[in-house]
């Protein structure tokens, strides 16, 4: 836990009041938490631009929305080759862009600073149920507190994939991120209605017992979820192709007594096609 007294707790407490108000511009609601990063090309050939877009909302197809000033911490890609940077400037709708550099995977990997949000009770307890945080509505039943609202220090970790040259060399490389989500079956080979496995890592940890929503943008949405089991994976049978959504949220108590709990935020954007010898 941060200390009160320490360098470290005042410079995320300062960071916190600044991106708070940030955040207050584009967050209405609980179900507004959902956060991505959607490349406008996430099937692309060597040597292409790739731009990004940021979303937010309750689920596809969400709200556009600029890269804001101190909002993110880390904007990188690795590809066969390594790691680069993307490049950005803010106030762009566009929040960052690169060029392809090699055939296969392409994971571009945005993090946030953190913001605080309070919600009122019901709003609150109605944002756990919906992502699987029954253990925190518990915690605040056994503190006599589930009638008293909720404030919250978030997190981001949103990951896109771009596959070069119709190659998908890389696709399960974990990058170490403090909550990441990692396709593990074969995304440009997937035959829909079987299993498409996804694992859930803290600092490239299993982590068990945490929602993983899956969602396709159709009309009406396409929604499904699943729990991670004691390796951090969960299967879902996945009707169809297209450019998939999946997060995971996980809470706990918070290190600054500003706020309440502490939420990360996982996402992953990813192309599913389906296996042409199907």
């Amino acid at each position: 836990m941060t200390g009160r007294n320490s360098p470290s707790y005042y410079k995320l407490l300062k960071s916190v009041l600044f991106l708070s108000a940030i955040f207050a511009l584009c967050i209405r609601n609980a179900a507004a938490h959902d956060f991505w990063v959607l490349p406008h090309n996430s099937l692309s050939q060597q040597n292409d631009d790739v731009f990004f877009e940021l979303r937010i909302g309750p689920g596809w197809p969400g709200k556009q929305t600029p890269r804001l000033a101190g909002l993110i911490a880390t904007f990188d890609a690795w590809d066969n080759l390594g790691k680069m940077k993307v490049e950005g400037h803010d106030g762009a709708l566009v929040i960052g862009h690169l060029k392809t550099r090699t055939p296969g995977t392409t994971i571009a990997a945005l993090t946030t600073n953190g913001a605080k949000i309070t919600l009122p009770a019901d709003e609150f307890e109605e944002y756990l149920q919906d992502e699987g945080l029954q253990k925190i509505s518990q915690q605040r039943h056994d503190n006599d507190e589930s009638s008293q609202p909720g404030s919250e220090l978030f997190f981001r970790c949103a990951k896109a994939l771009i596959f070069v040259d119709n190659q998908s060399t890389g696709f399960d490389k974990v990058l170490g991120l403090e909550r990441e989500l990692v396709p593990m079956t074969e995304p440009l080979h997937y035959i829909p209605g079987t299993p498409f496995t996804v694992k859930l890592l803290s600092s490239s940890k299993p982590l068990q017992g945490i929602q993983i929503k899956a969602e396709l943008n159709t009309t009406p949405p396409t929604v499904l979820r699943a729990v991670t089991d004691a390796e951090g994976l969960v299967k879902f049978i996945l009707p169809s192709k297209g450019e998939w959504l999946f997060s995971a949220v996980d809470m706990e108590t918070s290190p600054i007594d500003d706020a309440d709990w502490k939420s990360v935020w996982a996402s992953l954007t990813l192309p599913i096609t389906e296996d042409a010898q199907k």
